[in-house]
C-alpha cells in the first residue's frame, strides 16, 4: 500500500482521483493549494503526487522541484486542462512521472499511478547517494536528476550519450559512470575525435598491421580494442568524420572490427559512453551526422545543465575544487570571506565547472599562505564583474526609490542637486510638463521585450551557428530553443 498526495483547486477532481487511489488499495490525501500541498508533502511519507498546473496560488510546474526535494522524493503525475507541449516538456524536465491532460478518466488515472508505485515499491534504481561521483553532485534539481540518470545507466551496459555546454563535467560524468560500473576495474580508454586526425582516424580507432599505409613501419592497436572489458569514451563526437562513422556503426552493432590492411576480424567488448556540445539531431537533419549513428547513441541521454542556471551551486564546487588542489599541495584549510562568497555568486560562469576548478586552482596560488580568502584572490574580470554588478544594483535602486532622485532627474532639470529646481524634478510622479509621465509597463511586458530584442541580436549575429549561439548566450540548448519558439524565432535566420 502506498501514499498518494492529490493537490488540485477542483473538489470534484479531487474527490474523484480519491477513489481511484483508494479502489487501488493505496491512501490518498487532498489539497487545495500548493502550499498546503507542500506542507503534506514535506511533513509526511508520499509515494506520488497527482499535480494540477493552474492553482489558485501559483503554476503547478513550479512546484515540481520542491515536492521531488522532500524527503521521500514522490513521483509527480502533472495533470491539467490546458495542455501544451511546452508545457509537457518543462514538467519532464524538471523530473515528473507523466504529464495527463484533462478531464481525467479512471483509466488514463490508473495507468500512471501503478507503473509509479511499481517502480516505487521495486525499488527504482541505485540512489543518488551511493553514486560515487568525487563530491561533485550540485543541489540543482536539474542536476540531480542528471545524477539519477548517470546512477541508472552505471548498472547497465546501455549507451550513454551526455550533452551539454563545454565545461558542464561530461567527462566527470563519463568516468562516475565507469567507476560505478561492473566494469570499472578494467580500462576506461578516452577519444578525442575532434583530435583525431582526419587521414588515419580509422586506423587510430582501429589499428592497423604493418605496413598498410605510407608511415605505418609498425603494428599497433586501435583505442577500440584498447577499450576491450571496460569503457570506450568519445569526447565529442560531433566532430568524428563521416566516413568513421559509417565504420564506427558497424563496429557498434556487431562488436567486430577489422584493423586497417588486416585480413581477418576481430572481437571487441566494451560499453561505450559519447558526449558532446552539439545538436546532434540538427547536424542529422543537415547531414554532417548519421541518424543511425545517433540512434544507437541514445540509449541513455543525458543533458547536463549550465552553471548559470543556478549559481546556488557555485559555492559548493568551489569549496570542493579548493580543497582537492590544496590536499594536493599539503597546505591548510582555507576560510572563504563573505565578500569572496558573493563575488562567485555574482559571475555568470560562462566557462561552468571546467572555469571554476581553474579558477580555485589560481585562486590557491596566489592565496599562499592566506587563511582568509578575499575577493583581491579571484582573477580581475571575477572581480570587476561583481562590482559592476553591485553598482548596477545600487543604481537600480535609487532609480526606483521613493523620491529618491536619479542622475537622469538633475539633468533633466539642467540644476545641480541640492538646488531648488532639482528638488522639484526629482519627484518622480512629474515630467518636465507637470504632467503625470508614461506609465510604465508591466516587469513581465518588459522583460519580455528585452528579451526579444536579445533574441534578434543574437541570431543576426549568429544564424546557423549553433555553436556561437549557446557560447554567447550562456543557455542551455533545451532553453534556447524555448526562447526562441516563444519569441517566433529560428536559429537558422530571423
Amino acid at each position: 500500500m502506498g501514499n498518494v498526495l492529490i493537490i488540485d483547486d477542483d473538489l470534484d477532481i479531487r474527490d474523484a482521483l480519491t477513489r481511484v487511489v483508494t479502489r487501488l488499495g493505496h491512501q490518498a490525501r487532498t489539497a487545495a493549494t500548493l502550499d498546503e500541498g507542500r506542507r503534506l508533502a514535506g511533513a509526511g511519507d508520499v509515494d506520488v503526487v497527482f499535480l494540477d498546473v493552474r492553482m489558485p496560488d501559483g503554476n503547478g510546474l513550479d512546484a515540481i522541484a520542491d515536492l521531488r526535494k522532500s524527503a521521500s522524493a514522490p513521483e509527480v503525475i502533472v495533470i491539467t486542462g490546458w495542455g501544451e507541449a511546452d508545457g509537457a516538456e518543462r514538467a519532464m524536465r524538471q523530473g515528473a512521472w507523466d504529464y495527463i491532460e484533462k478531464p481525467p478518466s479512471v483509466r488514463t488515472m490508473t495507468g500512471p499511478l501503478l507503473r509509479a508505485m511499481e517502480y516505487r515499491q521495486g525499488g527504482g534504481t541505485p540512489p543518488a547517494d551511493t553514486f560515487r561521483f568525487d563530491g561533485i553532485t550540485g543541489k540543482s534539481i536539474r542536476r540531480a536528476a542528471c545524477l539519477e540518470l548517470a546512477a541508472k545507466a552505471a548498472v547497465g551496459e546501455v549507451n550513454v550519450l551526455l550533452t551539454g555546454q563545454t565545461g558542464t563535467g561530461k567527462e566527470l560524468f563519463a568516468r562516475a559512470i565507469h567507476a560505478n560500473s561492473p566494469r570499472a576495474d578494467q580500462p576506461f580508454v578516452v577519444v578525442d575525435c575532434a583530435a583525431l586526425p582526419p587521414t588515419i582516424v580509422e586506423s587510430v580507432l582501429f589499428g592497423n598491421e604493418k605496413g598498410a599505409y605510407t608511415g605505418a613501419d609498425a603494428r599497433r592497436d586501435g583505442l577500440i580494442l584498447q577499450a576491450h572489458g571496460g569503457t570506450l569514451f568519445l569526447d565529442e563526437i560531433g566532430e568524428l568524420p563521416l566516413s568513421a562513422q559509417k565504420a564506427f556503426l558497424r563496429v557498434l552493432q556487431e562488436r567486430r572490427f577489422r584493423p586497417v590492411g588486416g585480413r581477418e576480424e576481430k572481437n571487441c567488448d566494451f560499453r561505450l559512453v559519447a558526449a558532446t556540445n552539439q545538436d546532434l539531431e540538427a547536424m542529422s537533419r543537415q547531414g554532417l551526422f548519421r541518424q543511425d549513428l545517433l540512434f544507437r547513441l541514445q540509449g541513455i541521454s543525458i543533458d547536463l545543465p549550465p552553471l548559470c542556471e543556478n549559481l546556488d551551486d557555485v559555492q559548493l564546487f568551489a569549496r570542493h575544487f579548493l580543497d582537492q588542489a590544496r590536499l594536493r599541495r599539503g597546505l591548510p584549510d582555507k576560510i572563504l570571506s563573505e565578500e569572496f562568497l558573493a563575488a562567485l555568486s555574482a559571475y555568470p560562469w560562462p566557462g561552468n565547472i571546467r572555469e571554476v576548478c581553474n579558477t580555485m586552482e589560481g585562486v590557491l596560488a596566489l592565496a599562499r599562505d592566506d587563511q582568509v580568502l578575499h575577493p583581491v584572490h579571484l582573477p580581475l574580470h571575477i572581480r570587476v564583474h561583481a562590482v559592476r554588478s553591485k553598482v548596477a544594483g545600487s543604481e537600480a535602486a535609487r532609480q526606483l526609490g521613493n523620491g529618491v532622485p536619479s542622475a537622469g532627474a538633475f539633468a533633466v532639470s539642467g540644476d545641480a542637486p541640492g538646488g531648488a529646481q532639482a528638488g522639484a524634478a526629482s519627484a518622480p510622479e512629474q515630467s518636465q510638463a507637470g504632467t503625470a509621465p508614461e506609465p510604465l509597463p508591466l516587469l513581465k511586458d518588459f522583460r519580455d521585450q528585452r528579451e526579444s530584442e536579445y533574441l534578434r541580436l543574437l541570431v543576426n549575429r549568429h544564424a546557423g551557428n549553433m555553436r556561437a549561439l549557446l557560447s554567447v548566450s550562456g543557455l542551455s540548448r533545451s532553453r534556447l530553443y524555448a526562447l526562441l519558439k516563444k519569441h517566433g524565432l529560428s536559429p537558422e535566420r530571423l
